[in-house]
């Protein structure tokens, strides 16, 4: 059963309980991308990898890197007998402590990222836009050397999440993508009762090469489901209900596991 005010309590109580280590978390990767930024400007011409499009790649390459550890993460006291026994004996249900955690980690840690991203990236780009308006100012004064001249012009300026995309698909794509991800690891931190997080990214890569040999062997077209969103290929009947359908049944379907497998740590 849901309760609001009990929700409220709990969702109270996990903020004051791991605040420290959320912010932690993310001041680390923040750390980490002014590292990187740092290393790039230090070279005289690292800003150009600071584009529109490479902002872009920075930004879903940190988000597809850190947001499967901060879901493996989220029940991390599970690992623990003590703390795991303070988790489940919390007064609120499973279903309330597992919507926590799906607003948690698939809809505000996305939304922190994001914020925790431009910390760093917003001074960057301004570095970048003025360093190339720097340079294309020189090279209409000046004869400047063949060198600059073949360089094919490149858009500056401050990235936006989702600027780049095509369409709404390419969204689409990528959010039931990461979501996928972040699911697969709740569910693994929640079933592997010891070496949570080594026996997840083993059962993954067991299963991508499970799925590459089932689709070698049957010689379907993998490509093509995954392309799905963005591809102008005509599909055949059943691909056309099958494929979207599959999209988001995987997250879904990997959301609902994680249910039982929460439910299954309470009653044990």
């Amino acid at each position: 059963m849901f309760d609001l005010a009990r929700f409220t309590r709990l969702a109270r109580a996990q903020w004051a309980e791991y605040r420290r280590t959320y912010a932690w978390f993310i001041a680390i990767g923040v750390i980490v991308h002014f590292v990187l930024l740092l290393a790039l400007l230090s070279e005289r011409d690292g800003y150009r990898l600071l584009t529109v499009d490479g902002q872009s790649g920075f930004y879903l390459v940190g988000l597809f890197l850190t947001a499967p550890i901060f879901a493996a993460r989220y029940f991390q006291a599970m690992g623990k007998r003590e703390s795991a026994g303070l988790l489940l004996m919390r007064p609120a249900s499973k279903l309330e402590k597992w919507l926590l955690a799906v607003l948690v980690v698939a809809v505000l840690y996305p939304v922190v990222y994001s914020l925790a991203f431009y910390v760093c990236n917003l001074p960057a780009a301004m570095y970048a836009q003025a360093a190339a308006a720097q340079e294309d100012a020189a090279r209409v004064a000046v004869e400047i050397n063949p060198r600059l001249n073949s360089m094919p012009p490149q858009e500056f300026g401050l990235y936006l999440p989702g600027e780049n995309f095509q369409s709404w698909r390419h969204v689409v794509q990528t959010a039931l993508t990461l979501n996928s991800l972040q699911a697969f690891a709740v569910l693994g931190s929640l079933y592997f009762r010891s070496f949570p997080a080594l026996k997840t990214i083993v059962a993954a890569f067991v299963q991508l090469l499970v799925v590459m040999l089932v689709t070698t062997l049957a010689g379907g077209e993998s490509q093509l489901f995954l392309d799905y969103w963005n591809s102008e290929r005509e599909l055949v009947p059943w691909q056309q209900w099958f494929f979207p359908v599959a999209w988001f049944a995987i997250p879904g379907l990997l959301w609902l596991a994680s249910l039982f497998a929460l439910g299954e740590r309470e009653v044990a």
